[in-house]
């Protein structure tokens, strides 16, 4: 072959591939995320495309922290569907020692970003695969997360420069998918356990469901309603959503030991606006009379996580930590009644013997760890009533100063006491007026006096009923609980109260002159 035919064979390859060239070029952001924010994580795909990622962190440090939350609704319709459900949920990762976390999509995947892994070519970025992917398999799921973290693995280097930790995506399980859809610790408590995540709108403004006002039976793009406190789009309606885990009945208190099909969550726009809720769960078999189950209403979303032994170093962290579990060496002045126990089991010869104590230690560590988990509760508790009783004898205090001051000028420099007999009722000097003003008086410092005490009696109570360093403990996740559930403005109030418990325990002493001229001082900053 001549020079000159290897440079037209050449040429000619490079304008057969023009085309392909042409489509991998970076996707326009309303394709991917059409409402961008500023912790957007971002994950590279194939293609020059990208996924996002919203960071779902929970009120855990420590690799073995774990939170309770309950899922399911109280709902005796479907009960063993959708039934209230004791779960437990923590982070795969954290922010140098911060709260752990990991990572679910802003959207339902695309057709188009699902197509940028599994076809051989990159296709067209244009709006008509800006649409969640449907009609597709659990398995075709599960091999999309397998191609992609294959690409992400050989492709390392993108992830690292977006300061995105190791990891790899697959498909959310049925306690991840409901606590982010609930909205995590960025509601509070009782907003958790509410049938939807708060809304300042009705239900069309955040989800596609049946009916002609809303979806009308056609599947909609991606993120064109509101999203969910934890920035989460169409986590309710549009596409419904297949989790990890197979579908599972509840028992009352748990879930039943069978495991079913697939668990598909969230509703789509097939679905009736009752039943598009935080717990609406249904399951779907694997395969039909067809093949593989597919339907033209489930998609999915993904999430981005890790394994839990990944080092050497993390397995001593996790066996140091169990290890302490339950030990209740902190409520014993002469020492730990399970090491203890251990002690004795370790000195008795019968195997039987040593089977049945190794048993009765295991049963007393799962008591202790249960009683701590309580105790942690109540304290995260206490402190959250302590900052909102500080915040609330602040505002009394000023309706109290307000009276007062107004009290004051009636009756020094307005009124002429010795008169106020004599003068019509409707007079605002008259014995009448200025009576009902000394009654408002008295009552605004009745109540800011009785909201006081009550706030020295908690300052007194968890003092008394938990150690110093329990207490201390607990501070840093009440205090992560209060500004991602909203309560950012009680920051300062709980810090406050957590003063003045130390305070209190190094003198023990109540000063309640003092600890309401602080909280007073933390309303003004706020002025």
């Amino acid at each position: 072959m001549t020079y000159n035919q290897i440079k037209y064979l050449f040429a000619g390859l490079a304008i057969s591939l023009l085309p392909l060239l042409s489509y991998a070029q970076p996707w326009d952001s309303n394709l991917y995320n059409p409402k961008p924010s500023k912790d957007d994580v971002i994950l590279p795909m194939p293609c020059d495309g990208s996924l996002v990622m919203k960071k779902v962190f929970t009120p855990t440090n420590k690799p073995l922290d774990d939170v309770k939350v309950v899922l399911g609704s109280n709902q005796k319709e479907l009960g063993f569907a959708e039934y209230a459900t004791p779960n437990y949920i923590s982070g795969s990762f954290s922010d140098s020692g911060n709260e752990r976390y990991f990572l679910i999509g802003k959207y339902e995947l695309t057709a188009l970003q699902y197509q940028a892994v599994m076809n051989d070519t990159c296709p067209t970025a244009k709006v008509n695969l800006a649409f969640p992917i449907t009609n597709i398999s659990w398995f075709d799921a599960i091999a999309f997360t397998d191609k992609y973290n294959q690409w992400l693995i050989e492709n390392q280097s993108k992830i690292t420069t977006n300061s995105v930790p190791k990891g790899y995506v697959r498909l959310p399980n049925n306690t991840e998918w409901e606590y982010a859809a609930r909205g995590g610790s960025k509601v509070t408590e009782s907003e958790f356990r509410e049938v939807r995540f708060p809304m300042v709108n009705n239900l069309e403004n955040y989800a596609w469901f049946s009916g002609a006002k809303s979806a009308n039976g056609k599947l909609q793009l991606i993120g064109r309603l509101e999203p969910n406190p934890l920035d989460l789009y169409d986590i309710l309606g549009n596409a419904s959503e297949m989790m990890f885990d197979s579908f599972r009945m509840n028992k009352l208190d748990r879930y039943h030991g069978q495991l079913g099909g697939i668990t598909v969550r969230g509703g789509s726009y097939l679905t009736a606006e009752s039943s598009t809720n935080s717990s609406f769960r249904t399951e779907k078999p694997f395969y039909d009379n067809k093949g593989a189950y597919k339907s033209k209403d489930v998609g999915f979303r993904l999430v981005y996580t890790t394994e839990i032994m990944h080092s050497n170093d993390i397995i001593k962290e996790l066996d140091k930590e169990w290890s302490a579990l339950g030990s209740d060496a902190e409520f014993s002045k002469n020492g730990s009644v399970v090491s203890e126990l251990e002690k004795i089991t370790r000195q008795v010869e019968d195997e039987k013997t040593k089977k049945d104590l190794n048993q009765l230690n295991a049963l007393l560590r799962s008591a202790n760890q249960a009683r701590d988990e309580q105790r942690d509760r109540s304290i995260q508790s206490a402190l959250q009533l302590g900052a909102f009783l500080c915040a609330n004898v602040s505002d009394l205090n000023s309706k109290y100063e307000y009276n007062n001051n107004l009290y004051n000028t009636m009756t020094n420099e307005i009124c002429d006491i010795k008169e106020s007999e004599t003068l019509d009722n409707d007079n605002m000097c008259s014995k009448v007026k200025l009576n009902s003003l000394k009654q408002i008086l008295d009552e605004s410092k009745s109540a800011r006096d009785f909201i006081l005490k009550y706030y020295s009696d908690t300052i007194v109570n968890t003092a008394s009923n938990y150690e110093k360093h329990t207490i201390n403990d607990q501070a840093k996740a009440t205090l992560f609980i209060l500004e991602n559930s909203g309560k950012a403005n009680m920051s300062d109030y709980l810090k406050l109260y957590f003063k003045h418990i130390n305070q209190y325990i190094e003198s023990g002493n109540v000063e309640r002159t003092t600890w309401l001229k602080t909280c007073n001082e933390v309303k003004g900053n706020k002025s």
